[in-house]
């Protein structure tokens, strides 16, 4: 009479001491407050905003360019769709642009909205700003100018959980 197979170890149980450092790891991590969106170091000071962009459009001096963003609807909210809209005045126009959306100091993935023109210097597209589970609001819209001195205009502002 044939003996069964003796049962294969399985996958999991050979990284298992590897699973459980890691997940030492990651708890050590978190008690120090060391997440992704566990914010900026201590002797830092987190950048203020500079556009409250509920009240209405952003406006920056770039260079030669005069760069607007609004972003709809309102109150700019995360997790839902939004459109923005970027307008820019004293250079020339593009098809398209990119804006790039991060929170400052802490890294959420790439999040890019392309944008694209619809006439008078003006480009729009939609997207959404992700919710950041320590609840800090503050984020960055980087506007792309391919080719112009300086290349890029951020604007910081605060979003609603």
């Amino acid at each position: 009479m044939r003996r069964p197979p003796s049962p294969s170890p399985s996958p999991l149980s050979s990284s298992t001491p590897r699973l459980k450092r890691l997940h030492c790891l990651i708890v050590m991590l978190l008690s120090l407050g060391l997440h992704p969106c566990a914010g900026h170091a201590a002797d830092s000071t987190p950048p203020a905003q500079t556009c409250d962009i509920n009240r209405g459009p952003c406006s920056q001096k770039a260079g030669t360019a005069h760069i607007t963003l609004d972003i709809a609807p309102k109150p700019v909210t995360a997790m839902k769709e939004l459109t923005f809209t970027v307008t820019v005045a004293g250079i020339k126009e593009y098809e398209e642009l990119r804006l790039k959306l991060n929170m400052p100091g802490m890294y959420m993935g790439t999040n890019e909205v392309r944008l694209v023109r619809s006439g008078n210097g003006r480009y729009t597209g939609k997207g959404v700003v992700p919710r950041c589970h320590s609840n800090k609001r503050l984020w960055s819209a980087t506007v792309e100018l391919p080719g112009q001195s300086p290349s890029e205009t951020v604007f910081l502002f605060n979003v609603l959980y």
